[in-house]
């Protein structure tokens, strides 16, 4: 795999758990409602799962 590609695959996986994380906090604070809230959250699950299947499919492929 590319170095550029490694590197985008790290900050897949930062803006993905970032999208977990920060509507959670968001929510608290009072500036979300808990409806934006879910849906930013799965935004980011799903942003991160991503990442997650392309990095492990990148490993299965190295072993073939």
């Amino acid at each position: 795999m590319s170095k550029k590609l490694k590197i985008f695959r790290m900050i897949e996986l930062i803006i993905g758990i970032i999208g977990i994380v920060l509507p959670c906090i968001l929510y608290f604070m009072d500036i979300l409602s808990g409806a934006e809230s879910g849906i930013l959250t799965v935004v980011g699950v799903v942003i991160f799962n991503h990442a997650a299947d392309l990095s492990n499919k990148d490993k299965t492929e190295k072993k073939i």
